[in-house]
């Protein structure tokens, strides 16, 4: 298997501010960088010129890691001389010098759409009166800009349906936080599964109240989903056998939660209690929406939801929450509205007539 290393390549700078800029730069972006390439990649960052490492010592820190190719990402805005000649004939020097491996020079960053909102944004940072004044019935299109705005922010995402995308972005403007596009996965059927169980009224169960409240009531209610919290059940008090509250309280469900949609954003030990029921007892959820948050357990039980075989939408890693989780069920609640289905044309007739 062929092993990658990534050089994140600066130009540099000469100044003692600059220096610390350069370096603290480098440090973010490598660090946001192994959050959306695969793990194996190693990634260091690097100067052309005035700090350190320079492009030849972190090419001689990767060799001691035996990559067997090199990736070099100019952090560089425009193609000019750097771009065109030196780093080339610096790539052929290091080629010379490493035979064996293979050295790759990715694009300049360039023009990208996303810089123009990135450059309004520190704008209007510096001088607030320059932001646009939004009417209050304009909702609909700050939504609308919001979600475009988010497309040109979003990395790539090969392999996802329309639907799984528009769920991601969801959770990106829930969350505010594009870096997070990456970590959010779906088991095949999820989408499908989902969407069938909101349409024939299937049971929405939530591990806390707050992804209760967040779950849109006029939506569920046109799909005649009632939204049930796991901590109102009977089971909710009792602390069996040193469980939390939540876990308990999803274990006292049971078989309740057979064929249910499942949304867990909150604890793990309640996402582990669900996973319990569905390896000893045979529940099987029409969907598990697992968002638990938190450093202590939260990101171990997300991989245990992915081992099995259940659909899911789900965060890996550490990230999570309940207003994701209920951002997720509203997403496929929107979805399902607008799709083909004699319920979903019923809602927008009976209760969209008058606007969203």
């Amino acid at each position: 298997m062929t092993k990658t290393g990534v050089i994140v390549l600066a130009h540099g700078s000469r100044g003692e501010r600059g220096k610390v800029d350069v370096e603290t730069a480098l440090t973010r972006i490598a660090a946001g960088l192994r959050l959306l390439l695969t793990p194996r990649v190693e990634i260091i960052g690097a100067a052309l010129q005035f700090n350190q490492p320079t492009l030849e010592e972190a090419s001689a820190f990767l060799a001691q890691k035996s990559v067997d190719r090199v990736v070099i990402a100019p952090y560089f805005l425009f193609a000019g001389r750097h771009i065109t000649n030196d780093i080339p004939e610096l790539i052929r020097n290091l080629q010379s010098d490493y035979p064996d491996t293979e050295f790759i020079l990715a694009d300049n960053l360039g023009l990208d759409e996303s810089f123009t909102s990135l450059m309004a944004q520190k704008i209007k940072r510096s001088v607030p009166d320059l932001a646009g004044i939004t009417s209050p019935d304009t909702t609909s299109h700050i939504e609308q800009e919001s979600m475009e705005i988010i497309g040109t922010l979003l990395p790539p995402l090969p392999g996802l349906s329309n639907e799984e995308l528009t769920i991601v972005k969801r959770l990106v403007h829930t969350s505010g936080d594009p870096q997070m596009a990456p970590l959010i996965k779906f088991s095949p059927s999820a989408i499908s599964d989902g969407l069938r169980a909101i349409t024939v009224g299937t049971t929405i169960f939530t591990d806390v109240r707050m992804v209760q409240a967040g779950i849109d009531k006029r939506r569920s209610e046109a799909f005649c989903c009632s939204v049930v919290c796991a901590l109102n059940g009977p089971d909710s008090m009792a602390n069996n056998g040193g469980r939390t509250r939540t876990a308990a309280a999803i274990r006292g469900l049971g078989t309740k939660l057979d064929g249910a949609v499942v949304a867990v954003g909150n604890a793990p030990t309640a996402l582990f209690a669900l996973l319990e029921l569905m390896e000893h007892e045979g529940v099987k959820p029409a969907l598990v929406v697992g968002m638990p948050v938190g450093f202590v357990q939260a990101k171990e039980s997300k991989a245990e939801l992915m081992k099995r075989k259940a659909p899911y939408i789900t965060i890996e890693g550490t990230r999570g929450g309940s207003p994701l989780a209920a951002a997720t069920i509203n997403a496929l609640l929107r979805l399902a509205e607008s799709g083909d289905s004699s319920r979903s044309k019923l809602y927008i007739k009976s209760n969209l007539s008058g606007g969203v």
